[in-house]
């Protein structure tokens, strides 16, 4: 009976101590990227990378050469809207937020040139 009861104390103990872990680090994170070229308009994104520097090296690997803009996110969404001669970029817990912040810094006449969510939101 004594041996029962040490068995699930300790059992017990193991799973507050993996709740408590679960807890102070949250779900897992994961990020996000957008490389973009104000001058030639390419671009390139990455999502669900498990680092920052993994989701920003892929951004602009894809994106290649004269990438100059970089919007990178965690467990969220990034946009870029841009004009001639004027880009800007944000971030949102949604697709549609992100891009309304991005067209607003931007401002008239600008439309959204990519956007990219992580799929933990």
């Amino acid at each position: 009976m004594q041996r029962i009861t040490v068995v699930g104390l300790l059992v017990t103990f193991v799973l507050f101590s993996v709740d408590a872990a679960a807890a102070r680090y949250g779900k897992r994170q994961l990020w996000g990227s957008i490389a973009y070229s104000t001058k030639t308009g390419a671009y390139g994104y990455a999502v669900d990378r498990k680092t920052k520097r993994d989701a920003e090296a892929e951004a602009f690997r894809i994106c290649g050469t004269n990438c100059d803009l970089l919007r990178t996110f965690r467990d969220s969404c990034g946009a870029v809207a841009a004009r001639p001669k004027r880009v800007a970029s944000d971030t949102g817990a949604s697709r549609e937020i992100a891009e309304a912040k991005a067209l607003r810094k931007c401002g008239d006449n600008c439309k959204i040139a990519v956007w990219a969510c992580t799929s933990e939101k």
